[in-house]
């Protein structure tokens, strides 16, 4: 999972640096523009392992394109970095047609079957991959993109670079989000819409799962290239977008609201005595506010995030995430010592964070815990870009509700329905692997027998963010 960003139209460095800033919720360890200067029309790449905002560049240069990342490691080089170059986008190459730059939000499942190259990020290879497409279709974008989706299985929202011809396409299923939008000479196109937005941009759209779009000097071609079944991400929806987003004509924020409202329900059955109802910051807050609406229990903030910790789901390691776990969170004793609450967080996945809150919280002298998942149980591997390669890494994989409640330590633990996200969602053509252990994709699938036929024992060296 990355951020992903294109703009054509005048744009300075400075901008593109903010409108990244953007997209860190996606991605952070490691950043990237690529562009073409006003000036001389030399295109440049610039990269760091680090926010966008310490990317070395000339903030007031002018760029008349510009290509954008920002990394979540999960394929190749994943700790104790060496070269930048080699595993943050954007990545070039170049070809007999002119300088290919791509950037790529997704994972591509069956690069092994396609190079016996080791690759610290397949974003590298798709640059590769798909410069030698160009080649070999003497430059044609479309029928070189046409041999690209026909090849590769798994899931990609990509947007490049040849020569000064800008062009975005988007897997056959529409896994990765990806949206497009004008605000007049100026296109942008981004993973999600809040980027968009920042540009005065109000009216934009999905690229649509299957297309290509090749913006040409004055207009632009749009080109469905396959048709297949959607398969949108629910992670998305549930977890890794800004609620500010709209993806696929949904609200990220209105979804989350609704997800709380419709766990409800199940917290109603049991007419459980709750004094308040306290969100793991900050994902699951608008979940939060149906919750309490529909029970007519008031929140309290409870638990309080140190703003200037990062995104703990989305760092490199497990030692990362368990260190930084231990200073996430502040407390407020007063509405937790002695209270019975309801717990509200957005998913378990590993369960570390989810452990580290109730031990904090039983240790300030809670009564009683009920724990709300405004997601269905997580029981399978991604194959699509979430990092958790393999069944083992997830605390439900092979555990039965009543164990994983005694895992955590609650007294209830009530996870959202896989029929009532779909509700709340508001589409049906949704990709719930992760849930079901059902892959949309034909390479994923077959990974999945392997993996239960024993052939593999986990997939981390497919993916990449």
């Amino acid at each position: 999972m990355c951020g992903v960003l294109g703009v054509k139209g005048e744009t300075t460095l400075e901008q593109g640096k903010i409108l990244l800033q953007m997209l860190t919720h996606r991605g952070q360890d490691a950043s990237g523009l690529a562009w073409i200067s006003e000036n001389d029309n030399k295109l440049s790449i610039s990269k760091i392992d680090a926010y966008p905002d310490l990317l070395k560049v000339s903030e007031d240069e002018k760029a008349i394109f510009l290509l954008g990342s920002t990394r979540y490691p999960t394929f190749g080089t994943r700790t104790n970095f060496t070269n930048v170059d080699n595993f943050a986008q954007p990545f070039s190459v170049k070809s007999k047609y002119g300088t290919l730059v791509i950037v790529h939000n997704g994972n591509t499942t069956n690069l092994s079957q396609l190079t016996s190259r080791k690759y610290e990020s397949d974003a590298n290879f798709i640059a590769d991959f798909l410069g030698d497409l160009l080649d070999r279709n003497k430059g044609d974008i479309k029928l070189s993109v046409k041999d690209f989706i026909d090849s590769i299985d798994g899931s990609y929202s990509i947007i490049g670079l040849l020569g000064k011809t800008l062009f975005t396409f988007r897997d056959p299923k529409g896994i990765r989000p990806l949206v497009i939008g004008k605000n007049g000479s100026l296109t942008v196109i981004a993973s999600e819409s809040v980027v968009l937005q920042n540009m005065g941009i109000t009216e934009f759209d999905d690229v649509k799962p299957g297309e290509l779009i090749i913006f040409s000097e004055n207009s632009l071609e749009r080109a469905q290239l396959c048709n297949a079944d959607h398969a949108h991400c629910m992670f998305e929806y549930v977890y890794f977008a800004n609620p500010c987003s709209v993806i696929e004509k949904q609200l990220v924020y209105d979804i989350r609201l609704s997800l709380g409202r419709e766990l409800s329900h199940r917290i109603q059955q049991d007419d459980i005595e709750i004094d308040y109802i306290i969100p793991v910051p900050d994902t699951s807050r608008p979940a939060t506010q149906g919750l309490s609406e529909e029970l007519n229990i008031p929140v309290r903030e409870a638990i309080i995030k140190n703003r200037y910790l990062q995104r703990t789901f989305i760092m490199k390691s497990e030692k990362e995430r368990t260190n930084a776990a231990k200073r996430k969170y502040l407390y407020i004793p007063s509405y937790i010592k002695g209270k019975k609450i309801l717990l509200v967080d957005d998913s378990i996945v590993r369960g570390l964070t989810s452990q580290k809150i109730i031990r904090d919280l039983r240790s300030l002298g809670v009564d009683q815990i009920h724990f709300a998942i405004t997601c269905p149980a997580i029981r399978f591997a991604c194959y699509y870009g979430i990092d958790f390669p393999s069944d083992e890494e997830v605390i439900a994989s092979g555990n039965t509700l009543k164990q994983i409640k005694e895992i955590l330590d609650v007294d209830n633990l009530y996870y959202q329905k896989i029929e009532s996200l779909k509700k709340s969602i508001g589409i049906n053509d949704l990709c719930t692997a992760c849930l079901s252990g059902s892959y949309p994709t034909q390479f994923a699938a077959e990974l999945r027998i392997k993996y239960l036929n024993g052939e593999i024992i986990n997939r981390s060296h497919y993916e990449e963010g």
